[in-house]
């Protein structure tokens, strides 16, 4: 069944309010009609837009619009929404891209073509440790199969350094470490 649709002319509309009285053509009591019911109008009603609508008797048993149109003015048209995703899923492609060979980039250039730190400051066969406690700054240096050799790590930065002998660590102020 098609819906049937009255017809009549707005004599109220309290615009700050957004509701107003419809004064129908088959002159009945006049029809309340809120804003909310006048959905996609291009524009807001005014005094004398004949109206086109739909009656709907609230629990009060008052009548008001609902499904409600101004005559003669085209709906306002919703903009074509475009699929948000499709959109923005070329540049997160071409970030994830631009990531990615950055990182492949640096790692590449990161990669020294000289010789590292170690094997600069080291000579060959010196293996013993010269480290500086980090707490009291004690200058204590590690043979090859003690406790802590594997775990010590040389730093040169912090004045740490590599000897050939255990005599060269002690006459540059070194003392073996206890353990």
């Amino acid at each position: 069944m098609k819906p049937v649709f009255q017809k009549g002319q707005l004599t109220t509309w309290k615009d700050d309010r957004g509701f107003g009285f419809i004064k129908p053509a088959q002159g009945s009591k006049e029809i309340f009609l809120h804003i909310s019911e006048l959905k996609g109008a291009s524009r807001r009603p005014k005094v004398g837009d004949t109206i086109l609508y739909q009656l709907k008797t609230q629990v009060n048993g008052k009548l008001s619009a609902y499904n409600a149109s101004i005559e003669g003015v085209l709906a306002q048209t919703l903009p074509k929404k475009q699929n948000v995703n499709k959109r923005r899923l070329l540049p997160k492609f071409i970030g994830i891209g631009v990531m990615v060979m950055i990182a492949i980039l640096s790692q590449e250039f990161s990669r020294s073509r000289s010789p590292s730190l170690i094997k600069l400051v080291t000579k060959p066969g010196c293996q013993i440790k010269g480290n500086i406690s980090i707490d009291r700054g004690a200058k204590v240096y590690h043979v090859p199969g003690a406790e802590d050799y594997e775990s010590t790590v040389i730093d040169p930065a912090r004045g740490e350094r590599w000897f050939c002998t255990e005599s060269e660590a002690m006459a540059n102020g070194w003392r073996k470490a206890p353990r």
